[in-house]
């Protein structure tokens, strides 16, 4: 087995971290056994496994969960013969590679160092197939290229008919091949792609897929993981050679038309997340939508968990504020508004709310678009203004329908928020979103909306505008020396505060891959109406005046409470930055 490289190998050592199978202290010491003892062939990992600490099969299951590979056990047997003469002997020998069978056009290869990933485009243009890699152990690997079917084949190459690696590799090939329709594990290397990219995504708590490609067959994928686009190599060569199948093949999950190419189509799909117990699957549920970009179509998915999986209480409110928000929803009538850009966690909160006051004697009602989260016992229905089915006309059949509790997923035109504003004034509770920066900026948008000051003061009971900030990593907390006192004046501290506290980052270590984050920190600001902000709406104050007159009556902005994260070392400087600073 020839040298892993350092970083592949403590990327994999970080996984089996992640996931319960070795402590930070083994890795750490297995770390300076290899710094100190020379190299091995798979780096650290080769003093775990001599220390007992993981298992071959640990290994396996890591990099086939973090490269999206399947596994497989070689014996002699299983290897085919004319699998092997699809590649040179030399070829196998020196890339650790076996062929070991040939479906038609698919070739599968096993494989342990996932680098090797890499090469699929060129093992395509060699050997003319479709090429399918699997995961097997180190030791499995170097056990089969002893197997006498390998050591008698010719170090020559295969049939030169056969053979086109002397031929440039065309990233536009196979970019049009039917996509079956039949489950995974079939055999189309499609299908089998996609479960593992939905799979891939899920394991590592991405919350948002992007899928696109550019100029001559270029083509990413990119997961939002924590807020922030990653870019994902791994399925990069793939991807190339089958950009329009794959995109065939999520249209076709998502219920979309598969022969429309010009216009923009929106879908959802559902996958389960496998797990060893088949009672605890999850069902995950995941937002498609296609736009036609220059290049090709462009896809983006969002991944929803089944369930709504926080309290209220567990997001992170300041005390206070959470008292303020558990007033406004069980109160018999009025508004609730929620508001933040994309991915900042409005439904999460929207559904929290929900879940604490979904009660057998509770009447409540929901029109989304889409319909995000399950909830037993409440009214879900989902909007599809193509056939006339809006908002508009599901608030008002919701009337109709004896509601106590009205949940609008998101306020978008004037018509809408009529009759939103109209039934929190007459006994009912409404909830909903908008997008707009802050709270204050809200009551701004509501008026310009056309909506009456005298309405908007009457209707609405709390106001929550928040974002979702990368948490400083707990283990490797160092001082940001970075963070000068001419940019800590800018953001709004004193002199005075300066001299207390010290800003704080994340250096970077396994435990947080390197990152210097880990986690997530809600910051939120949460407006209640009082009186001096009722009357500063009615005499139609501006923005500014409408928040001097929150202030006075205690209201603190996500500025000042962000800010109060950087004293307490949960927050960085430059996540502050990103996120709160326009």
């Amino acid at each position: 087995m020839k040298n892993l490289s350092p970083e592949i190998s403590t990327k994999i050592s970080n996984l089996l971290s992640t996931m319960g199978k070795v402590s930070v202290e083994a890795i750490s010491e297995a770390k300076s056994k290899f710094e100190n003892n020379g190299e091995k062939p798979l780096g650290i990992l080769s003093y775990l496994l001599e220390d007992q600490k993981i298992t071959e099969d640990d290994l396996v299951t890591a990099v086939s969960r973090n490269y999206a590979l399947r596994k497989v056990i070689l014996n002699e047997q299983s290897i085919k013969k004319d699998a092997l003469t699809k590649l040179p002997k030399d070829f196998i020998i020196q890339n650790e590679m076996i062929p070991f069978e040939l479906n038609g056009r698919i070739l599968k290869i096993a494989i342990f160092d996932p680098t090797k990933s890499t090469l699929v485009g060129k093992l395509k243009s060699m050997t003319g197939c479709n090429i399918e890699l699997y995961i097997t152990k180190p030791s499995n690997i170097d056990e089969a290229l002893k197997y006498k079917s390998i050591t008698d084949l010719s170090a020559e190459e295969p049939d030169k008919k056969k053979n086109i690696s002397s031929q440039p590799i065309n990233p536009n090939l196979n970019k049009n091949i039917k996509v079956p329709t039949t489950k995974a594990g079939s055999g189309s290397v499609v299908v089998d792609f996609v479960d593992q990219l939905l799979l891939e995504a899920f394991l590592t708590g991405t919350s948002d897929i992007h899928i696109e490609v550019f100029r001559r067959g270029d083509a990413d994928i990119r997961f939002r993981k924590d807020g922030v686009l990653e870019m994902q190599e791994q399925f990069k060569s793939l991807l190339m050679d089958n950009y329009n199948a794959v995109v065939t093949r999520l249209k076709i999950l998502a219920g979309c038309d598969i022969s429309e190419k010009r216009l923009p189509q929106d879908g959802k799909l559902k996958f389960k997340n496998p797990s060893p117990k088949s009672e605890d699957d999850i069902d995950i549920d995941v937002r498609f939508s296609v736009i036609p970009a220059k290049e090709g179509e462009r896809v983006v998915m969002r991944l929803l968990a089944a369930g709504p999986d926080l309290a209220l209480e567990q997001i992170g409110l300041d005390p206070d504020d959470y008292d303020k928000l558990i007033t406004a929803i069980t109160a018999p009538q009025g508004m609730v508004l929620v508001t933040g850009p994309t991915g900042s966690g409005k439904s999460t909160t929207l559904y929290g709310a929900i879940k604490h006051i979904n009660k057998p004697g509770t009447n409540i009602m929901t029109a989304e678009d889409p319909v995000e989260f399950y909830l037993k016992g409440v009214g879900q229905v989902q909007a599809n203004p193509d056939i006339g089915l809006t908002f508009e006309s599901i608030l008002k059949s919701f009337l109709r329908q004896d509601p106590e509790v009205i949940l609008v997923g998101e306020i978008r035109d004037k018509s809408t928020v009529d009759i939103a504003i109209k039934a929190a004034l007459t006994g009912h509770l409404v909830l909903s979103t908008l997008h707009t920066n802050d709270a204050i900026s809200t009551i701004v948008r509501l008026t310009n909306m056309g909506v009456p000051n005298f309405m908007v003061a009457s209707a609405f009971s709390i106001i929550v505008a928040q974002r979702l900030a990368r948490r400083n990593c707990k283990n490797c907390l160092t001082e940001d020396v970075k963070a000068t006192k001419e940019s800590l004046l800018q953001f709004g501290f004193t002199e005075e505060e300066l001299l207390t506290f010290k800003p704080m980052k994340g250096a970077g270590c396994e435990e947080c891959k390197n990152g210097g984050y880990k986690g997530r920190q809600g910051i939120y600001e949460v407006l209640k109406k009082s009186p001096g902000l009722e009357a500063a709406i009615l005499k139609d104050a501006r923005a500014d005046e409408l928040l001097v007159a929150a202030v006075t009556d205690g209201f603190k902005t996500m500025q000042v409470i962000g800010r109060n994260f950087i004293k307490s070392g949960v927050v960085s400087v430059k996540e502050y930055s990103r996120i709160l600073v326009v």
